[in-house]
């Protein structure tokens, strides 16, 4: 297992390697259907770089997608939509994809102006771009969306949180609409709900009880985190990206070795030359379909930079307590 400082530095490395000329991340470089930039991933990748003083990779993440946005101007005042993941260039892809996705955008304000508050940097560059996205998210957010897996359609509380923590870091008033919609009584546990704690998006609802779920059916005798319990794509696997998220709520709570905990599985999974996986194939909830996903795209995707920016995060995250 590598030394903290050294895995944050090979992170770092991996992100920077792979960043496009263009400003986008890569959800995976390696893997066919990920080489693509998705708004999510690189919005959480981004706000990991800029935790990492990567100031410079942020900030071309950001113009990437603030000129995407913008030549899409007319769509979205016309009550058009937006897609969730673009080639590198900022094109649209033809490919039959759950493509409508909120969360990405809102997770995006939200990284935008965690950059600018903890760097004290002027994002006046932005302000068109950000305004643009309130106003579609404010226009769409009660509308059923594919959730962060691109499987289920419906209006999703993780999206939800996403959304709610975009507005809210503009003060746009739309804010208190959305958290005001979070149920989560209603949701099944999926470890993607994570994010409502993250985001302080509970709206006075005690999360205990999905915390509590969570770790009761969704974390492995190894301690990685799986997504939900049915997951069956790739064999469904523990992924780093959930199981670092559920060490930043540990830490949130006060919890320091949980969360160092997390980070210390998560690191078991890195290579030597920096890269993590998008899931670990050593408990698989459903191994008897993991052939089928390999005999269609090959191997899982490796490194997938989300789980790269999610390990530098809880890095960031433990070396600032």
């Amino acid at each position: 297992m590598p030394d903290i400082n050294d895995a944050a530095s090979k992170c770092i490395s991996v992100i920077n390697a792979y960043q496009q000329p263009s400003g986008a991340y890569p959800a995976s470089p390696n893997f066919t259907p990920y080489e693509y930039c998705w708004i999510r991933d690189g919005s959480f990748i981004a706000d990991a770089m800029s935790r990492a003083g990567q100031i410079e990779s942020t900030e071309r993440f950001f113009n990437w997608c603030a000129e995407l946005i913008v030549k899409r101007r007319d769509r979205i005042l016309q009550g058009g939509l937006l897609d969730t993941r673009y080639t590198y260039d900022g094109q649209e892809t033809n490919e039959d994809w759950g493509n409508f996705q909120l969360d990405g955008y809102g997770t995006l304000l939200w990284a935008i102006k965690q950059h600018a508050i903890r760097h004290d940097r002027s994002i006046d560059q932005y302000q068109e771009a950000a305004g643009l996205i309130q106003h579609y998210l404010a226009s769409h957010w009660h509308e059923p969306c594919f959730d962060w897996w691109e499987e289920r359609r419906a209006v999703h509380a993780a999206s939800l949180a996403c959304i709610y923590a975009g507005l809210a870091a503009y003060g746009h008033p739309e804010a208190a609409a959305v958290q005001a919609e979070i149920n989560l009584s209603e949701e099944r546990t999926d470890s993607s709900l994570l994010i409502c704690a993250l985001f302080d998006a509970t709206n006075g609802q005690t999360i205990i009880p999905v915390i509590s779920a969570i770790e009761e059916k969704l974390v492995s005798e190894d301690g990685g985190v799986y997504r939900y319990k049915d997951d069956s794509y790739f064999g469904g696997g523990e992924w780093p990206v959930l199981t670092c998220m559920l060490g930043w709520y540990y830490l949130k709570t006060n919890r320091y070795d949980a969360a160092r905990d997390k980070l210390n599985w998560s690191l078991s999974l890195m290579q030597p030359n920096g890269w993590i996986a998008e899931q670990s194939s050593k408990h698989l909830l459903h191994p008897d379909s993991y052939q089928e996903w390999e005999n269609k795209w090959g191997r899982p995707a490796n490194p997938l930079l989300w789980s790269e920016a999610m390990v530098l995060t809880l890095i960031s995250l433990l070396s600032s307590t």
